[in-house]
């Protein structure tokens, strides 16, 4: 006979830090499933916080609306100089990637106010190169 495992409540917590497939080579998930499992483990809210990216904000918003869940919008930028490579190795794939360069996640708050400042946010960091 096969040992049934509890689903685990969470009613009170919430991830402030998720990542979507959006978030290439560092998450997988959609927009949607974050969103359902979200609601399965009877949270009332999740951040999604894409790297370097809010591309998935779209479909995250509409997800949470459905699974009635409330969206938490954000990004995980990299901030400071970033160091000049020395002897560039390729990882696994032929890329380089450089890891070097501190990150921190900014949430959004106070509605359009707070997702405009995250839009100007990647921006200017994409720009920035």
């Amino acid at each position: 006979m096969e040992a049934e495992i509890p689903e685990v409540c969470a009613v009170g917590f919430t991830h402030l830090h998720t990542v979507s497939g959006y978030s290439l080579r560092y998450g997988a998930s959609h927009p949607e499933r974050l969103a359902e499992r979200a609601a399965e483990r009877g949270m009332d809210a999740v951040a999604l916080t894409d790297r370097d990216t809010l591309a998935g904000a779209v479909r995250f918003a509409k997800a949470c609306a459905t699974a009635g869940v409330r969206p938490l919008f954000g990004v995980e930028l990299a901030v400071g100089e970033r160091p000049r490579p020395q002897g560039r190795v390729p990882v696994r794939g032929g890329a380089f990637i450089d890891e070097s360069a501190a990150r921190v996640t900014y949430l959004a708050r106070d509605g359009a106010t707070g997702w405009a400042t995250l839009c100007r946010l990647v921006t200017a960091a994409h720009a920035a190169g």
